[in-house]
C-alpha cells in the first residue's frame, strides 16, 4: 500500500496541475467563448468515441492488465505482449470502423432535435476511436511498469494544454468552430506522441515482432476473458455516458452542455481514485496470483477508506462553494440550473471511491464473468432509471438516475466479494468517515452560502473552504482514522510547526 500511496499522491499532484488547466478549460472558457450545443456536441462525439472505444479494443486493455506477469521477461521484451496488444486494437479498431459506416444514419437518428449539428461532425468519430484505442493501450503499458505520472501528465496535463489553446484560438476569432472540433480530435494525438517518446525514454517502447510469443495454453483463456471483459467494458461505458447521451436524445445539445458542466466539475472529487485504481490493479493481480489473500484484505480495505477520506472532503469543498462557483462563472444563470447535478453526481463518485477496488478484484478473480452479470444490471438500471426520470426532471433526474444506478451497482459487486472471497470491506474508521462526511453535508444546508457581490464571493468561498478543510481534517488526525493518511498529516504538521515563530 506504500507503493500505492507514494505513487498515487506524485500522479495526484500531476493530475490536480491539470485539474486546474481543466477547470479554466471548463468553467472559464468554455462558458465564456461556446454555447451550451456546442458544449453538448464535443461531449457526444466523446461519448460515442469512448463507447466505441471498449468494443475496439477486444478487451485487450483488461488482458494486459491480468496477464501481464505471464509475459514479463525483459530480455525477451515481455514476450512481444505490446505488439499483440497493438495488433489486436488495430483489427478492433478496424472492425468497429465498418459497424459505424453501415449503421451511421441509424445513430444520427437519435438526435432528433440536433441532427444536422452532429451530423456536421460524426465523420470525426471513429478517427477520435482510433487514438482513443491507442492512447489506452500505450496509457496501460506504462501502468503495467508503475510509470503512472506519465500517464497523468499525458492525460491530464499535455490535452488539456492542448485544448486550452485551441478555446483561446476559437475565442479570439483566430479559427473557425469546425477547426476548434477538428484540434480537439488531433489533441489525442499530441497525448500519443508523448507516451511514445517517454517509453522510448524508460526503454520500455518494444515493438520487435520476432519476439511475440503467448505463453503455452493461455492464449484460449486469453481470449475467452477478452470477451467477458469486453461486454463487462462496453456496459460500464454504457452506464456512464447513458446519462449525457439520453439528455441529447431525449431532450436537446444545450440541457446536455449544461449538464456536462455541473458533471466536470463533481468528477474533480474522484481524481484521487483514478491515480491509486491504476496502481492497484498491477498489484491485485499478483496478489490472486500468489493466493496472497491476506495482503488482499489489507489492501481492499486500506483504499477504500482512503478514497472514502479523499473523495469526502473534495466533496465537501465543492459543495460548500458551489453557489459562489456559479456566480463567477460566465454565464453563471445557465450552467447554475446544474446546481442539484453537482450533488447527486459528487454524491455518486464518493459512494464509488468508498467501495474501492472491487471491479479490481472481480476482474482479476476466476470468478470475473460476474463482472459481466453486475455491469449489465448496471446497464439496465442506468438506461431505465435516466429513461424514467430525465423526461420528468430534465438533467436532476439523470444525475439522480446515476446515483442510484451506481449505489445499486456497488452493492451487488460488493456482496458478491463478501460471499465468495470473504473480504470485507466495512471497517470501524470507514463507519466514522462517513458520519464525519454526512454531518457536515447537513450543516452546509443549515449555513448555504450568503455573498453576492464578485468581491466577496471570493472571500466567502476562500473562508468556507478553509473552515471545512480544517475540521474535516481535524477529526480525521483525532480520530485516527487512516495510518497512511496519518503520516502525510504529521508530516504537514511538522511543516507547519517550523513555519510558525518561535518564541
Amino acid at each position: 500500500m506504500g507503493v500505492i500511496i507514494r505513487q498515487g499522491f506524485k500522479s495526484t499532484v500531476v493530475s490536480y496541475t491539470g485539474v486546474l488547466i481543466g477547470a479554466l478549460n471548463q468553467l472559464v472558457l468554455a462558458t465564456e467563448f461556446l454555447t451550451p450545443e456546442e458544449i453538448g456536441l464535443r461531449e457526444v462525439l466523446l461519448s460515442s468515441a469512448m463507447g466505441l472505444t471498449i468494443m475496439a479494443q477486444l478487451g485487450i486493455q483488461y488482458v494486459m492488465s491480468r496477464y501481464f506477469v505471464y509475459f514479463e521477461d525483459d530480455k525477451r521484451q515481455h514476450n512481444g505482449f505490446l505488439v499483440l496488444s497493438l495488433l489486436v486494437g488495430l483489427v478492433g479498431t478496424l472492425f468497429c470502423a465498418l459497424l459505424f459506416g453501415l449503421f451511421k444514419a441509424d445513430f444520427l437518428r437519435l438526435f432528433r432535435a440536433d441532427i444536422g449539428l452532429v451530423g456536421d461532425f460524426a465523420w470525426l468519430i471513429m478517427p477520435l476511436t482510433g487514438l482513443l484505442v491507442l492512447h489506452a493501450i500505450l496509457e496501460t503499458w506504462a501502468r503495467l511498469h508503475l510509470r503512472i505520472v506519465a500517464n497523468a501528465i499525458a492525460r491530464e496535463v499535455l490535452l488539456r494544454v492542448c485544448q486550452t489553446a485551441l478555446m483561446v484560438a476559437y475565442g479570439l476569432g483566430a479559427i473557425s468552430f469546425k477547426w476548434f472540433v477538428l484540434g480537439f480530435v488531433t489533441s489525442y494525438l499530441f497525448a500519443i506522441v508523448f507516451l511514445i517518446a517517454y517509453l522510448i525514454y524508460d526503454k520500455r517502447l518494444y515493438l520487435r515482432l520476432h519476439h511475440l510469443r503467448v505463453p503455452p495454453g493461455l492464449g484460449k483463456e486469453m481470449i475467452k476473458y477478452a470477451i467477458w471483459v469486453m461486454v463487462g467494458g462496453a456496459g460500464y461505458i454504457v452506464a456512464e455516458r447513458i446519462d449525457g447521451m439520453m439528455l441529447a436524445s431525449l431532450v436537446n445539445l444545450k440541457q446536455t452542455g449544461i449538464y456536462a458542466i455541473s458533471f466536470f466539475i463533481a468528477t474533480l472529487i474522484e481524481m484521487p481514485r483514478r491515480a491509486i485504481a491504476q496502481l492497484s490493479t498491477t498489484i491485485v493481480a499478483r496478489q490472486w496470483k500468489e493466493q496472497d489473500f491476506a495482503g488482499m484484505q489489507k489492501l481492499y480495505q486500506q483504499v477504500s477508506l482512503n478514497q472514502l477520506l479523499m473523495g469526502g472532503l473534495l466533496f465537501l469543498l465543492i459543495w460548500n462553494s458551489i453557489d459562489g462557483l456559479f456566480q463567477l462563472m460566465p454565464n453563471g444563470l445557465i450552467y447554475a440550473q446544474g446546481k442539484y447535478v453537482v450533488l447527486f453526481i459528487g454524491l455518486s463518485r464518493v459512494i464509488d471511491m468508498f467501495f474501492g477496488i472491487n471491479n479490481e478484484v472481480i476482474l482479476n478473480s476466476p470468478y470475473y464473468r460476474f463482472s459481466l452479470i453486475s455491469i449489465v444490471f448496471l446497464a439496465g438500471i442506468s438506461f431505465l432509471t435516466n429513461y424514467l426520470m430525465i423526461p420528468a426532471f430534465g438533467i436532476t433526474g439523470a444525475a439522480t438516475g446515476t446515483i442510484l444506478s451506481m449505489l445499486l451497482y456497488n452493492l451487488l459487486k460488493s456482496g458478491f466479494i463478501r460471499h465468495r472471497f470473504q473480504l470485507k470491506l466495512l471497517s470501524t474508521q470507514s463507519f466514522k468517515g462517513m458520519l464525519i462526511i454526512a454531518c457536515m453535508l447537513a450543516l452546509s444546508f443549515v449555513f448555504p452560502f450568503q455573498s453576492k457581490n464578485n468581491w466577496w464571493v471570493f472571500g466567502e468561498i476562500a473562508l468556507r473552504s478553509l473552515l471545512v478543510a480544517s475540521l474535516y481534517i481535524g477529526l480525521v488526525f483525532r480520530l485516527h482514522l487512516s495510518d497512511d493518511l496519518q503520516v502525510y498529516l504529521l508530516k504537514a504538521k511538522a511543516i507547519a510547526s517550523n513555519l510558525l515563530p518561535t518564541k
